[in-house]
């Protein structure tokens, strides 16, 4: 964002997506060239027939891949999601030329090419990727940021602004709901709003209608309410324009659709999960005393309890002396294998057959105990719709958030889902599954470190 030196900023247009796609494809064509060099040692005799016809659908998956992996939305959460995504991308082009090559068989190609392809190419987008995040930055500047919000939601708010990459934004002003008479005059002195906690509609209105008349950007933390919303439409009664709220119970048609994507996932998944849970077995068994599966009572589509499983990652007992308490990230309960399970996912691997039974979904909001359940909608109401569709072992919540995230947030994602859920987005959702699981921070708490980090604007 370029500024002025006086008066109101200016926004200036970043680089654009279309431009971005462009370069990542004609890395990807070059990495598959230099490997064709590096395995055939030149390109003499060799016949272009083979890449010409590989690169427009190249290209096109190129695309719709990394669109899916989220590598064309913006990007506020500095480079290691963006590289974790490149990763998971990259994989995905490598299968989808191999699966091509075998299903036309037409490829001329050695089997080394599909091996240094992947190899040439990460290294290649990683490179354009951290230039375009320089360039963006350099374009936009930092930031100045007006936060909205009461001292509780603020706090949440700033804590989250201060684990984001340093010199995005640096707070100016944080304001109470009860002082916004002062907004518009620091409206003129930042480039962009957040708006944290509740505002009576008035207010927001306001405050909403100001910031594009001044051409500032403008975040608002929803309320759960206006994630239902979602799924309303704009209809009419006579002249009067309304708003229809649509019924968020899942229709035959789609709670049958999605049992078949459920059944062929799972079973597709069951293969190479069978040796790795044998190994993960034996390491469970050979480190800690107990049983190697743990059993658990979970609330899930329309409230009714099953028995959901997992590896066990903890002491046997663990909740003996405690009763039900969530895990934070220094828990001394939590064995070592059981760490690294929970850090790569994998003791969730016996939850296929919870999908297999039908009591899970591949893709939804995550189940929750009993216990906790009657707790969450007690103080949020809304908690029990996502209750709606079926739970599952990823969800919008785990791929967009992270394990600490709090637990009126993973709401604010569960209703997203529930409110506009779709097989094409559980496809979404289960590709940015991947490069999740080599996330460790997805996987453990806040750090000591962005504790520190959070501090409170002076007035």
């Amino acid at each position: 964002m370029g500024f002025t030196n006086s008066g109101d900023h200016i926004k200036t247009g970043g680089i654009p997506r279309w431009l971005v796609a462009i370069v990542d494809i004609s890395l990807v064509t070059l990495g598959l060239y230099f490997a064709v060099i590096l395995v055939t040692g030149d390109l003499q005799g060799f016949q272009l027939e083979p890449l010409v016809l590989l690169l427009p659908l190249l290209s096109l998956v190129t695309v719709l891949l990394f669109n899916n992996l989220g590598l064309y939305s913006r990007q506020l959460s500095g480079m290691m999601p963006v590289i974790r995504s490149l990763i998971t991308g990259v994989i995905g082009l490598a299968l989808f030329s191999v699966i091509f090559a075998f299903w036309t068989r037409a490829f001329i190609f050695h089997q080394g090419v599909f091996l240094a392809a992947p190899a040439i190419q990460l290294p290649l987008l990683i490179g354009w990727r951290l230039l375009y995040w320089r360039l963006e930055f350099w374009i936009h500047g930092q930031k100045k940021l007006l936060v909205i919000g009461g001292t509780e939601e603020v706090e949440q708010a700033l804590e989250k602004i201060m684990c984001l990459p340093k010199g995005l934004f640096e707070v100016l002003k944080v304001i109470d709901p009860d002082q916004v008479d002062q907004f518009s005059e620091w409206l003129a002195r930042v480039d962009a709003v957040m708006v944290a906690g509740s505002l009576e509609l008035e207010t927001k209105n306001k405050v909403i209608r100001e910031c594009f008349d001044r051409n500032r950007e403008i975040f608002i933390v929803p309320d759960l309410y206006e994630i239902i919303l979602t799924r309303a439409m704009i209809t009419q009664i006579y002249d009067t324009p309304v708003v229809e709220c649509r019924d968020m119970q899942v229709t035959f048609g789609q709670l049958f659709t999605k049992r078949i994507f459920d059944l062929v996932v799972a079973l597709v998944m069951v293969v190479p999960a069978v040796p790795v849970l044998l190994i993960l077995s034996i390491l469970i068994k050979a480190t800690s005393p107990g049983p190697v599966i743990f059993a658990q009572e979970r609330v899930g589509f329309r409230n009714r309890i099953f028995t959901l499983y997992k590896l066990r990652t903890m002491v046997d007992d663990a909740e003996e002396q405690s009763g039900p308490v969530f895990s934070t990230e220094a828990d001394d309960r939590v064995t070592p294998v059981g760490r690294f399970m929970r850090a790569t996912r994998l003791d969730e691997l016996p939850q296929l057959y919870n999908v297999l039974r039908g009591d899970l979904s591949i893709v939804g909001p995550r189940p929750e105990r009993p216990y906790f359940v009657e707790i969450f909608q007690q103080e949020m109401p809304e908690y029990r719709l996502r209750h709606l569709v079926k739970p599952g072992i990823t969800g919008l919540a785990q791929v967009a958030g992270h394990y600490a995230t709090n637990t009126r947030d993973k709401l604010r994602y569960d209703l997203y889902y529930v409110s506009d859920h779709s097989l094409l987005m559980d496809f979404r959702i289960l590709m940015l599954t991947v490069p999740t699981l080599i996330n460790r921070e997805a996987a453990r708490g806040l750090s000591k470190e962005a504790e520190g980090r959070l501090t409170w604007p002076k007035s």
